[in-house]
């Protein structure tokens, strides 16, 4: 069973997530008249902060009670969020507020990624990992099949009002967590660091040799994967002469399997484990997205993301539970904030030239390149990435 304080916050973070996904459909809709560079434009703000403010989030995370940092980032959320609920018809409000939020999440995400292995005990730490993304992709789940029709019947403005609500309650719930993380108590090596220490994440990983190449390929793989998110839209409203239904089953079917897949790789015992499972992981999605674009059918699809999903999931949790064997316990704030704005440097790269390479080659040419490429690229990292020597940081962890 998940202990109590685990509990409460995967909860937490699942009601945070239903409440996020309500936020962007009415956003969706809202600028959609505005034109795709306002869309972009929406993405690029969530996205930025977490992208380019990892080394001073991370070294919050590191320097200050983890706790408290995520309840004082999920209030910023919350103002945030309620101001944009009152500004909605502002496009330039909506970016400055959506950028506020994502402010918010480049602190809260890592101080999540440092708490919940903690609550789930030293000996599972890929089972901490695995409930919360699980509890992220429900709440994404639950949010997406609602969304609509909660929006329909209380409106757009209050529907982001309930999403500044869920900010509240996940802050509420911390108030009752027992655990935290307390850098300035805990002391360590962080004493001994001087100048460059925000940085201090990214040289580590940099200078690991596993992670460096398996965060590397897993961030080409999120690039090429980042394109169907445009080009799949196509493929299903184009192609296979789909609608609104088809994309919602296929979207759906995506964030199953990434709950299906986060709760296996909770079962990860070791990080040789960990490294494999990144790369057939890869493999296995670039795979889900490919075969789509070759055998173009209502039910390949379907089928396709739902495996894709699952592979998504098992490579999030073994990607953060790999960070956190191979980091010592002091920079475990700037190695999580390393690897998110990486990721989602990629996904922010991959959103941007996806409209350009949709227009020039069609839905199907770029799933069908983005998947045989994502699948290529992993299978190299797993040959490159097998570990040959022992962890800097010896931790292990247990199947739960």
């Amino acid at each position: 069973m998940m202990r109590r304080d685990l509990a409460l916050i995967v909860s937490g973070v699942g009601v945070s997530a239903f409440g996020t996904c309500l936020s962007r459909l009415v956003l969706m809709v809202q600028l959609k008249d505005h034109g795709a560079f306002a869309l972009a434009a929406l993405m690029i703000a969530a996205l930025l902060p977490s992208a380019l403010g990892a080394p001073i989030a991370g070294l919050l995370v590191d320097r200050l009670p983890n706790r408290m940092l995520m309840q004082l980032a999920q209030f910023l959320q919350a103002v945030a969020t309620l101001a944009m609920a009152f500004l909605i018809d502002d496009i330039a409000a909506v970016l400055i507020t959506t950028l506020l939020v994502g402010c918010g999440a480049a602190v809260a995400d890592p101080a999540a990624a440092t708490l919940a292995p903690r609550t789930a005990g030293p000996g599972d730490i890929a089972k901490g990992f695995a409930w919360l993304a699980s509890s992220r992709w429900t709440g994404y789940v639950l949010g997406t099949a609602a969304g609509g029709v909660l929006i329909t019947a209380v409106g757009g403005r209050n529907a982001i009002l309930i999403d500044a609500g869920t900010f509240l309650v996940q802050a509420l719930l911390l108030l009752f967590l027992r655990t935290d993380r307390d850098p300035r108590a805990e002391g360590g090596a962080r004493g001994k660091e001087k100048k460059g220490a925000a940085m201090a994440g990214i040289r580590h990983l940099a200078r690991d040799k596993v992670i460096t190449v398996s965060l590397g390929g897993l961030a080409v793989v999120a690039l090429c994967v980042a394109l169907i998110n445009v080009a799949d839209v196509f493929l299903i409203t184009d192609v296979l002469r789909g609608g609104v239904v088809l994309i919602g089953w296929v979207y759906a079917a995506w964030m199953v399997g990434s709950i299906l897949g986060s709760r296996v790789a909770g079962r990860l015992v070791d990080q040789r484990a960990m490294v494999r499972t990144l790369g057939w992981a890869g493999a296995a999605l670039g795979l889900a997205v490919l075969i789509p674009a070759v055998f173009a059918h209502t039910t390949v699809i379907v089928v396709a993301f739902l495996c894709g999903g699952f592979a998504n999931g098992m490579q999030n949790v073994a990607r953060q539970a790999l960070v956190r064997l191979r980091t010592p316990e002091h920079m475990h704030g700037r190695a999580f904030a390393a690897t998110d704005s990486v990721m989602r440097t990629a996904n922010a790269l991959g959103t941007m030239i996806a409209g350009f390479v949709v227009t020039g080659i069609g839905p199907r040419w770029s799933m069908g390149l983005a998947g045989a490429a994502a699948t290529l690229i992993s299978i190299g990292t797993l040959l490159v990435a097998r570990e040959r020597e022992p962890a800097r940081v010896v931790e292990t962890t247990r199947a739960g």
